[in-house]
């Protein structure tokens, strides 16, 4: 082989490998990218219109009933909606389940929760690309950008700063 023959094998190869990096990370959503905007068929039957989210801090919250760590971490996100709702917070929680959705929506009302709920659709899998773990959250501020994604249970008082400051 001759030099410039490895040469041009090498920048090929750099080449393939540039491509997999802008390529890979199309489907999962990351601080700084525009979150999508969606219609939200809710459980209660109602659709909440993207329109809806418009000038509002958005969280979306990955969950699932199966998930210890939703399940006590659902009663702090419950408080949260309550205390910044009317400053213009508006959470929804979009359930991972397999289960039919009557599973979801029980666990819903016996928990007590009134913050919209959903099943995961389609159209959220690809905006918001793959969930690795429950729960993952993801601030979204009122021009509709990534602000703070986290994969489990944030630190206590870590969220909420996060809120306050993106409601000033």
């Amino acid at each position: 082989m001759t030099a410039r023959w490895i040469v041009r094998l090498r920048l090929a190869m750099l080449a393939v490998l540039a491509l997999f990096a802008v390529v890979a990370p199309a489907g999962d959503l990351q601080v700084g990218w525009t979150a999508p905007r969606l219609d939200t068929n809710l459980l209660d039957g109602r659709i909440l219109p993207a329109h809806h989210l418009e000038g509002k801090v958005v969280l979306q919250y990955f969950w699932a009933t199966w998930c210890p760590f939703c399940r006590a971490h659902l009663p702090q996100m419950q408080k949260l909606y309550e205390r910044y709702q009317r400053r213009g917070l508006e959470i929804i929680a979009q359930s991972l389940d397999d289960e039919d959705q009557s599973v979801v929506v029980e666990f819903w009302r016996k928990g007590g929760y009134t913050f919209p709920v959903t099943m995961r659709s389609e159209e959220t899998r690809a905006g918001f690309g793959p969930i690795k773990g429950t729960p993952t959250l993801f601030l979204i501020d009122r021009s509709g950008t990534v602000r703070f994604k986290h994969l489990g249970t944030p630190p206590d008082g870590a969220l909420e700063a996060q809120i306050n400051a993106l409601l000033k």
